[in-house]
Order: C-alpha cells, then structure tokens, then sequence
C-alpha cells in the first residue's frame, strides 16, 4: 500500500475542505463585524454570511460525496488485516522457562 499523508495529496478533498473553512471563516467575520456596526448594514452582512454559510455546506456535501463515510464505515471491535499474514490472534502466554518465581531473591533490602 502507498500512504501519502501530505495535505494536498488529493486536491479535491484538500479543495473541499479550503472551500468549508473560507465558509465558516466568512461567517464568523460577519458575526464579528456585525455586532459592532452602528449603521444598519443588514443586506450586506446578510448576503455575506449566507454565501459563507453556501461555501460551508457545499465544502461538507462535497466531502460527503467524495469521500463517501457511510459506504466505508470501520467498525473498532474487528480487526483490520494488515497485509502481513497474521491474521490470528495471538495469546499472551509467558513460558515457564522465562518466569520470575514470585519473592525468590527480589526481596526488598532495607
């Protein structure tokens, strides 16, 4: 398998995730900017914070449909093979040659 990590990796999803954090940037700017202006500025602000809105859910149903969570859902309670052919779980079982025989010459010197 090939694992590249690099944020822009894959520019659509990389896209996608610029286009809904311009939205939300957009949108606390205007709440920002909103609650200190004197003057009524209320279709300005209000066309602004409804196009970032727009970028934010566009950006999220975006990423929704490339990258599809619900089809690839992974369930924590299976175990994912990891390609190395160890599929089966292994018991910890220590050997008796390896034991430490409990208070045998590990007592506390005082």
């Amino acid at each position: 398998m090939n694992y590249n990590f690099k944020k822009t990796s894959q520019p659509l999803l990389f896209g996608l995730s610029m286009l809904a954090g311009i939205g939300l940037i957009l949108m606390i700017s205007v709440l920002f900017v909103g609650a200190f202006v004197t003057e009524p500025q209320g279709n300005l602000l209000l066309f602004l914070f409804l196009g970032g809105l727009g970028f934010l859910i566009l950006g999220i149903v975006g990423w929704v449909a490339v990258v599809q969570p619900f089809k690839h859902f992974d369930d924590i309670n299976q175990p994912l093979d990891d390609g190395h052919g160890h599929s089966t779980e292994h018991a910890i079982a220590p050997s008796e040659d390896h034991a430490v025989a409990a208070a045998d010459s590990h007592a506390a010197h005082h």
